[in-house]
C-alpha cells in the first residue's frame, strides 16, 4: 500500500510553488489516481485545522489523513556564533488532532512563516504530548545536522518514532534495518502531476497511525495480525527422496535461499507437482534452462497450418479432379469410315434417323456458381447461425437480414439446381442416344454414325485441367500472412514480438516450416508448373501420371504447401535474435504478465543485472503479491530476496552433513530452525552472509544519501 509522509498542500512560504495549492475535489480526485492509501499533510510551518478536517471528511473511506507539519529548525550554535538550518516533518495520531492543533498554533504563534525558527529541544517539549513521529531532511538540505538528529533521539523515549527521509525508492526497505528507519514522501511541487511521485509500498497493509507505529517497532503482536491478512498454505515439500516437512507459503512473496546443493530446486519441483495434482494453475521459470525454454516457445509443431490462414480454399477436389484426370481422345477416322462403309447395309435402320444423331453439346462448367453456393451455405450454416442477430439489430431489421439471406441462398440454389437439371437432361439424351445406336448397331451389323467428332470434348476435359492448376498455381502466389503476439521489452530495442508466419513454399522456405518433407513438396510443385507448360502438348498425361505418384505421399490439398516459422521481431517487423540475457528478459516478462495463481521462479536472476531486476523484475513482482497471487523464488540474488520483502523467508543450510531449514521474514529480522525453535538466526544476517550482493543490496541507501543535494 502506497503511503505519502510528506505532503503539501497550500502554499506558504514565499519559495513554495502556487501550484501546491489544491481544491478538496482535486486533492481527492489525485489521490484516487495515485492510489495513495495514507497522507499526512504537512505544509511549512503551518497546520491548517479546517483544511484537514474538509480533506478528512472527503476522503473517509478511501484514505486516511494525518496531521502534520514540517518545520524550520535552527540547529545548536556552532564556535561562531552561527546555528545549522534544517527541515523536520512532525506528525502526530490523528486521534490528538486538535490537541497538536493547539500545540502548532502557540509553538509558531504570529510569527513570520518566512522567517520562523525553533530548536529540536522546543519541538519536543511543544509536540511530544501528541504522540508523534519525526521525519527529518536526512537527503537533501536543508537537512537537519546529526547533532541534532542525535538530540532528538536522546529526547524520544521510543527511538522507533525517529525516521529518516529518502527519495529514492530503492532505499525503501525493512523498518529499522541498522537502527534507523527510512521514509519516503512526495514533497508535491504540483497537484497536476501528483500521482507521477513516488511514494513509499508499505508492504504490510497497515490501516491505523498506531499500527504503523507498532510496525515500525516490530511489535511481533502486530506483524502476525498484518501477516495474518494474507491467506497461507501449509505445503508438504521435499528436498531429497525420502525426506519431506511441511513449509507455509503466502498469497504473496515467499523466497528460498541458502547453500547451492541444498535442494531448492527440488521444493520447487514438489511445489509444482503439489499444485498441478490440486488443479490450481502455476507458471514456472527457471532460469538455468531459459535457452531450451526459449527454444521450445518458438517450435511449431503444435501449429496447424490451414488453408484458411492465407484466405485460401483447401482445393481438394482441385487435387482429386487432376489425380482422377484421363485424356478424352478425338474420335477417330476409322469410326467415320466404319459409319459409311455400313450405312446401306440395312435399310430398316435406314429409317431410324436417330442413329445418325449426334451429342447436344454440355454447357461449360460453371465453377463460379458452384463456389458461390459453397461459400454462402458455410457462411449460413457455420457462423450465420452463431450470431445472436437480435442483440445487435432491432427485430425489424433482424427479420429483413434473414430474410433477403434466405432469399439469397433460395435463388443461388435455385441457379444451381437448374445448371444441375440442364446437365444431367443432356447427360441423359446423350446416354440414351448412344445406348439405342448400340441397340441397332447390334441388331443390324452396322455402324451408327458417331455421336461426336469428340474435340469438344477433348477440349473440354483440357480446359478443365487448365483451370484447375491455374487454381492451385495462383495460389502459390499469395501473400504471407504474419500474427504478431507482445512477447516483452527491451531497452534500446523497444517492444519484442513473436512473429508466426504463414507462407506458400517459395525459394526461401526451410525444411523446419513444414510437416512433410520439403523436397517431396518442391518435386510436387515442380509436377504442377510441368503439367500447366504441357496443357496443349501430346506429353500431358506422362505428366499426369508423374503428378499421381504424390498421392500416396498424402499431397491431397493445398494446405500442405503452407509453411509455418516462428521468429523474434522488432515492432518494425526487422527480425531480431536476442542474447542469451536477453532470452532471459522476455521469459520472465511474458511469464509474470501471464496470468496464473502461482508463479514458481527458479533462481530467475541468471543473465540478468542489477539494476534490471531492480526497475523491472521487483515492481512486477509486488504488483503480483498485491493481487494476492502466490510468488514462490528460490535465488541466491539479494536485490530480489531482500527486495520483495517477502512474507515469509526460508533458508536451507548444510553444515557438518547436516541440513537444515529455518523460515521467519524482515519484519521480524529473524528465522527459526522449522525443528528447533530455541535455533534461531538473524535474518539481515543471513541474507548478507548467503546471497549475492547481500551487503550492498542493504547498504545501497549510504552512496544515495551522500551523493547529491537537492534543495527543498
Amino acid at each position: 500500500m502506497k503511503i505519502d509522509l510528506h505532503c503539501h498542500t497550500k502554499k506558504v512560504k514565499k519559495g513554495d510553488a502556487s501550484t501546491r495549492n489544491v481544491t478538496s475535489d482535486k486533492f481527492f480526485q489525485k489521490v484516487v489516481e495515485a492510489e495513495v492509501k495514507i497522507i499526512a499533510i504537512t505544509n511549512h510551518n503551518q497546520f491548517d485545522y479546517v483544511q484537514y478536517k474538509e480533506f478528512k471528511k472527503i476522503t473517509e473511506g478511501y484514505c486516511d489523513i494525518w496531521p502534520g507539519v514540517e518545520l524550520d529548525i535552527i540547529g545548536k550554535i556552532d564556535q561562531v556564533g552561527n546555528g545549522k538550518r534544517g527541515h523536520l516533518i512532525v506528525i502526530a495520531n490523528p486521534k490528538n488532532v486538535e490537541l497538536f492543533n493547539d500545540r502548532v498554533q502557540k509553538l509558531i504563534k504570529d510569527e513570520d512563516v518566512n522567517t520562523f525558527q525553533v530548536s529540536v529541544k522546543k519541538v519536543y517539549e511543544m509536540l511530544g504530548e501528541c504522540d508523534c513521529i519525526y521525519i527529518p531532511h536526512f537527503h537533501k538540505e536543508p537537512k537537519l545536522s546529526d547533532e541534532d538528529i542525535q538530540e532528538l533521539g536522546e529526547l524520544l523515549q521510543d527511538s522507533s518514532r525517529l525516521f529518516k527521509e529518502t527519495s529514492d525508492y530503492r532505499s525503501l526497505g525493512v523498518f529499522s534495518n541498522f537502527d534507523y528507519s527510512v521514509i519516503i514522501g512526495s514533497d508535491v511541487q504540483d497537484w497536476n502531476k501528483y500521482e507521477t511521485s513516488r511514494f513509499a509500498d508499505i508492504r504490510l497493509p497497515i490501516q491505523t497511525f498506531e499500527q504503523f507505529c507498532l510496525l515500525a517497532k516490530k511489535d511481533t503482536q502486530i506483524i502476525d495480525t498484518l501477516l495474518n491478512q494474507k491467506r497461507k498454505k501449509e505445503i508438504l515439500v521435499s528436498p531429497y527422496k525420502r525426506v519431506s516437512f511441511k513449509l507455509p507459503f503466502y498469497e504473496d512473496i515467499n523466497i528460498i535461499f541458502g547453500q547451492k546443493g541444498t535442494g531448492k530446486t527440488e521444493i520447487l519441483e514438489s511445489l509444482k507437482k503439489y499444485y498441478a495434482e490440486n488443479g490450481i494453475p502455476v507458471e514456472s521459470y527457471k532460469g538455468s534452462e531459459k535457452d531450451a525454454d526459449f527454444s521450445k516457445m518458438l517450435k511449431i509443431d503444435d501449429i496447424i497450418a490451414t488453408p484458411e490462414k492465407l484466405r485460401l480454399d483447401s482445393m481438394k477436389q482441385q487435387f482429386i479432379e487432376i489425380y482422377d484426370w484421363k485424356e478424352e481422345l478425338p474420335t477417330s477416322f476409322e469410326k467415320y469410315i466404319s459409319w459409311m462403309e455400313t450405312k446401306d447395309n440395312n435399310k430398316n435402320k435406314g429409317r431410324m434417323k436417330i442413329t445418325e444423331c449426334v451429342h447436344i453439346e454440355e454447357e461449360v462448367r460453371n465453377r463460379k456458381l458452384e463456389l458461390d453456393y459453397k461459400y454462402l451455405k458455410e457462411f449460413v450454416e457455420s457462423t450465420f447461425k452463431k450470431i445472436d442477430i437480435e442483440k445487435y439489430l432491432d427485430k425489424e431489421d433482424s427479420e429483413t437480414l434473414t430474410s433477403i439471406l434466405e432469399k439469397l441462398c433460395k435463388n443461388i440454389n435455385n441457379a444451381k439446381l437448374q445448371k444441375w437439371n440442364s446437365d444431367k437432361s443432356i447427360k441423359l439424351t446423350n446416354w440414351s442416344i448412344d445406348k439405342i445406336k448400340a441397340i441397332a448397331d447390334k441388331c443390324s451389323d452396322t455402324i451408327s454414325k458417331p455421336s461426336s467428332v469428340g474435340f469438344y470434348d477433348f477440349a473440354m476435359e483440357r480446359f478443365k485441367l487448365f483451370e484447375n492448376v491455374e487454381e492451385i498455381c495462383s495460389a502459390f502466389s499469395v501473400p504471407d500472412r504474419i500474427e504478431k503476439e507482445y512477447l516483452g521489452n527491451i531497452e534500446e530495442k523497444g517492444d519484442i514480438y513473436i512473429q508466426t508466419r504463414y507462407r506458400m513454399l517459395t525459394k526461401e522456405s526451410r525444411t523446419n516450416e513444414f510437416k512433410c518433407g520439403i523436397t517431396i513438396l518442391k518435386n510436387c510443385k515442380l509436377a504442377i508448373d510441368e503439367i500447366r507448360s504441357s496443357l496443349l502438348k501430346e506429353n500431358i498425361s506422362e505428366e499426369i501420371s508423374k503428378f499421381q505418384e504424390f498421392y500416396e505421399e498424402g499431397i491431397k490439398d493445398i494446405g500442405v504447401f503452407i509453411g509455418v516459422s516462428k521468429e523474434i521481431a522488432l515492432e518494425n517487423g526487422e527480425i531480431y535474435k536476442p542474447s542469451n540475457g536477453e532470452r532471459g528478459i522476455l521469459l520472465m516478462q511474458r511469464l509474470l504478465d501471464s496470468e496464473s495463481d502461482v508463479y514458481i521462479l527458479d533462481e530467475p536472476e541468471l543473465g540478468m543485472g542489477n539494476s534490471y531486476i531492480t526497475s523491472n523484475i521487483l515492481p512486477k513482482l509486488t504488483d503480483l503479491a498485491k493481487r494476492r497471487k502466490t510468488v514462490i523464488i528460490a535465488t541466491h540474488n539479494a536485490n530480489i530476496a531482500v527486495g520483495t520483502l517477502p512474507y515469509i523467508s526460508i533458508l536451507r543450510t548444510h553444515e557438518n552433513g547436516v541440513y537444515k531449514t529455518y523460515i521467519g521474514n524482515p519484519f521480524y529480522d529473524e528465522l527459526k530452525n522449522i525443528e528447533d525453535e530455541s535455533d534461531t538466526k538473524n535474518w539481515t544476517q543471513e541474507s548478507m552472509h548467503t546471497l549475492e550482493g547481500g551487503k550492498s543490496a542493504f547498504y545501497d541507501r549510504k552512496d544515495i544519501y551522500e551523493s547529491g543535494k537537492q534543495s527543498d
